[in-house]
């Protein structure tokens, strides 16, 4: 008989149940409670932000869960299930599909390390202008130093040097642009 009775009751996925564990392990997921009608689980996956917010919106609308909440700062989810237990079936169609609402999370959330780069770049700008009485920022620092070792390179490494002159001239007509 594969009827789990009370799969989340139970706890039944520490009880070696394979496919479970390897989903949850691939995953990152991490059982942190279970009980009748309720499941805590975390990932890392689910501490950024817009991550949480989309798989709360997304799993709130399901029919067998009556509330999704959780922490993005721990990377939590705490379902509460309208029903008490689930058949093999519907515990593997529930994680195949958070396991899949995650990765299309990914899609849409923003990109976080372009827009740290972004604002160190700002921060350096601000010190360079700054340091130098606004006669220097980092896109006349860059073409100076690109123009530099390609003119230092030009006789030992040809093609290397006109790498550096044409990614000083891209940022001189990137700052043009800026005027």
């Amino acid at each position: 008989m594969n009827n789990l009775s009370s799969i989340v009751g139970f706890g039944l996925l520490s009880f070696g149940m394979k496919k479970y564990q390897k989903i949850l392990r691939t995953q990152n997921i991490e059982v942190k409670y279970a009980n009748s009608y309720r499941l805590r689980l975390q990932s890392t996956r689910w501490k950024n932000p817009t991550i949480h917010a989309y798989l709360v919106q997304q799993l709130q609308t399901r029919p067998t869960i009556k509330k999704v909440e959780g922490s993005p700062q721990l990377g939590t989810l705490l379902f509460v299930f309208t029903q008490e237990s689930f058949t093999q079936a519907e515990f593997q169609a529930f994680l195949t599909e958070l396991v899949a609402l995650t990765d299309l999370a990914y899609q849409k959330a923003p990109v976080t390390v372009l827009n740290r780069l972004y604002d160190g770049k700002t921060k350096a700008n601000d010190l360079l202008k700054r340091g130098t009485l606004g006669l220097v920022d980092v896109d006349t620092a860059l073409f100076g130093y690109t123009t530099f070792q390609a003119i230092k390179m030009f006789n030992s490494a040809p093609h290397t040097a006109l790498g550096f002159l044409w990614w000083s001239y891209s940022i001189l007509e990137r700052a043009n642009k800026k005027r």
